[in-house]
Formats: structure tokens, C-alpha cells, sequence
């Protein structure tokens, strides 16, 4: 399948073409909001709900996403007195090439000035984006990730294998692929660093799981999540074997701390600069992958979901009630698995084919309703 992506002054090639639209703090986040509702197309919207501190992890997520591969341009709004400033949002993302400004309600004199001055530049980035040089990727080219939320039985027996399967198939392919979620992988470290690349990598992830496992301990959460719970599991530990064929097969490279692409391909653990992988939400860890590079997504879920992100997200469903229940919202159906009627190896081969043909421009069905959660 033919994959023509678009090409970055930075060298990174990207499978969606947007306009990023930031707000730097939540006090910019209404003017921002007002941005995206004039220009829905072509457009997408994040930024932090804080920002009156600097806070270095959230400032790092900022840049990241916003030099993410499919981010043409950038428009950053800021309040104005907040400490995660506007302009060193804007300096830093220009510093890879790509066409960015910021706008600052105060200095502009108010929300409705801060709209207009902001709805100018749009225009002029978003005709920008429409013409950006395209050039051919393979599957080398792409990053993926893999979350599971809302899970049950049919999550550890057939959607997260399939997962794992098209995650070897795209590291055999030169590609990159990424799991996060430590606290769903408890008492899977020997198996993991028995896969890890080196003896440094092995040391790593037992740190990081027995890290992961000591927050679960402070914070009585081995229970946590009640679409798990919906789903018929009893705890995180009851869950962590079914996530664990997320991975795959292949030799761990590394863990995935410091926000932006990985220095090398394979496949990797990814947790982030701000914690140990554990996210508040099934879109924060999706977007969080954004952040370490990854093109998009797989999301597996037994109870179901309608999750989207800064990527597009393929959502996979073995449950056959459920997939009835939440068709609509489901991008890959996994049932014949449970059914009887296919392998996972058979279904994971399929799933492959799915990952490329998003990446060749196939919307995704949260990316067809507009779903954006973050």
C-alpha cells in the first residue's frame, strides 16, 4: 500500500497535515477554543490546563506535540503573565523550522482582538499547510503505539495479542512500536527483561516496573479503573498478563523517558517525563505517545470506547456483544478470534494492513466524528 506523507523542515514525515493551535495556559484556553470552532478544518487544539507555573515535564510536552510529524504550523496563545510563556512555547518549536507565532490576550487587549489577530495568521498558516511537500514513506517510517483501557477477557485473549502481532510485523517491516501503562504490567518484569536488548535495558525496566508497583501501593489503585472493572477483572495484577501481549516478541530496546522520538527503532516502553506511565485517562496516554513521536495509535478495550487524540486512533474489539453494542465507534472487529472463524496470527496480519492503510490517509472513525479528548 502506497504511503505519501508530508515532509517536515525538520526531516520527520508526517501522515496527517494540521495546523496546531496551543493554548499555554488555561486562561488562554477560551480563545483558543473560539480559534478552533472558525477553523474546524484543518486544525486541531491542545495545550495545558495549568500554566501559571512553569512546569518543566509540561513545558516539554508542549514543544513536543507541537513539532510532532503532523503539525504543519503552530499558533500559540498565551494570557500573558503566566510562567509557561507564549513566546518560549513559539521559540521553541520554531528552532525546528516550522512556521509558528504566538498571540497574548493581554498584549492584544482582550479576547475579541486576541480572535482576530489570531484568525489572520490562521488563514495564512492553513493555506501554508495545503501545499506542503509530499514524499513517499514505507513502513519503516512509522512509530505506533498501543493502549488497552476498558478491558475484559477478550482484551488479553485475542485484541491485545493481534496487537502484538502487528507490532512484530512493523518492527520486521524497520518500524517502531511502543507500549506504556507500567501499573498494567506488575509482575511481568523477568519476562520483559529477559527481552530487553542489553543488560542496562534489563536493570531499567525492572526498576521502572517495581517503581510502577510501589506507586499502585500508594495509592490503593490495584483495583484502579472501572471499565476493568465493568469488565469483569478484579484487579490491575488480573489485568497485567493480558496487556502484556500488547508487546509482542521482539528484543526490548529501551524505556521511553525523555519527550520525543526515539533514538533508535524496535520496540519500546514508554512512559514519559512526568511519571511511570500511569495516565489519568485512555486519551492522555494516546497523546502521550504523540509526544514520544508515534504517527498513531491502536487502542484495544472489551467494554468499549470512543477515544480520540492528536493521532489517529485504531480502536480493536473482540467482544461480540460489545461490538455489536459500540460498532459505530469500533475500527477493527477482532471477534472472529473469540468466534472461532480466524488466528490471531491471521487477524494480526490484518490489523497490520489496517496500521498502513491509516497511515496512507484512511480516517479513523473518532477522526470521522471529530473526537478529540485530551
Amino acid at each position: 500500500m502506497e504511503i505519501v506523507g508530508y515532509l517536515r523542515p525538520d526531516g520527520q514525515i508526517g501522515i496527517r497535515n494540521k495546523v496546531s493551535i496551543i493554548f499555554s495556559t488555561d486562561c488562554s484556553r477560551y480563545v483558543a477554543q473560539k480559534l478552533k470552532m472558525l477553523f474546524p478544518e484543518g486544525t486541531q487544539i491542545f495545550g495545558y490546563p495549568g500554566g501559571c507555573a512553569l512546569v518543566e515535564g509540561a513545558f516539554n510536552k508542549l514543544i513536543a506535540l507541537g513539532t510532532h510529524s503532523s503539525t504543519a504550523a503552530a499558533l500559540v496563545v498565551g494570557l500573558g503573565c503566566e510562567g509557561t510563556d507564549a513566546n518560549q512555547v513559539a521559540e521553541a518549536i520554531a528552532a525546528t523550522g516550522r512556521p509558528v507565532e504566538a498571540i497574548k490576550i493581554q498584549d492584544e487587549g482582550g479576547d475579541l482582538r486576541a480572535i482576530e489577530k489570531g484568525s489572520r495568521i490562521l488563514v495564512r498558516m492553513l493555506q501554508a499547510a495545503s501545499v506542503a511537500k509530499r514524499v513517499p514513506m514505507s513502513p519503516g517510517d512509522l512509530i505506533v503505539g498501543t493502549e488497552c483501557g476498558g478491558s475484559d477477557a477478550t482484551s488479553g485473549l485475542a485484541s491485545n495479542p493481534i496487537t502484538g502481532v502487528a507490532g512484530d510485523m512493523l518492527i520486521d517491516a524497520g518500524g517502531t512500536y511502543m507500549i506504556s501503562e507500567l501499573e498494567e504490567l506488575l509482575g511481568c518484569s523477568d519476562i520483559l527483561a529477559k527481552r530487553a536488548a542489553n543488560d542496562e535495558v534489563a536493570g531499567e525496566v525492572r526498576e521502572a516496573i517495581a517503581d510502577a508497583e510501589r506507586r499502585c501501593f500508594a495509592s490503593g489503585r490495584f483495583a484502579w479503573g472501572y471499565g476493568n472493572i465493568m469488565g469483569g477483572l478484579t484487579s490491575i495484577e488480573e489485568k497485567s498478563y493480558g496487556a502484556l501481549a500488547k508487546s509482542g516478541t521482539k528484543p526490548l530496546q529501551g524505556i521511553l523517558r525523555k519527550y520525543g522520538l526515539p533514538k533508535r527503532r524496535g520496540f519500546f516502553l514508554q512512559v514519559g517525563e512526568t511519571g511511570s506511565g500511569w495516565f489519568h485517562g485512555d486519551p492522555e496516554g494516546i497523546n502521550q505517545f504523540a509526544a514520544h513521536g508515534a504517527h498513531l495509535a491502536m487502542f484495544t478495550t472489551g467494554c468499549g470506547s470512543t477515544t480520540g487524540g492528536l493521532i489517529p486512533v485504531i480502536k480493536v474489539i473482540a467482544n461480540p456483544t460489545r461490538m455489536q453494542l459500540i460498532r459505530d465507534n469500533a475500527d477493527f472487529d477482532a471477534t472472529p478470534i473469540i468466534n472461532g472463524e480466524s488466528t490471531i496470527q491471521e487477524m494480526g496480519a490484518a490489523l497490520y494492513e489496517e496500521i498502513l492503510a491509516v497511515a496512507a490517509g484512511k480516517l479513523t472513525k473518532s477522526e470521522v466524528y471529530g473526537h478529540f479528548e485530551v
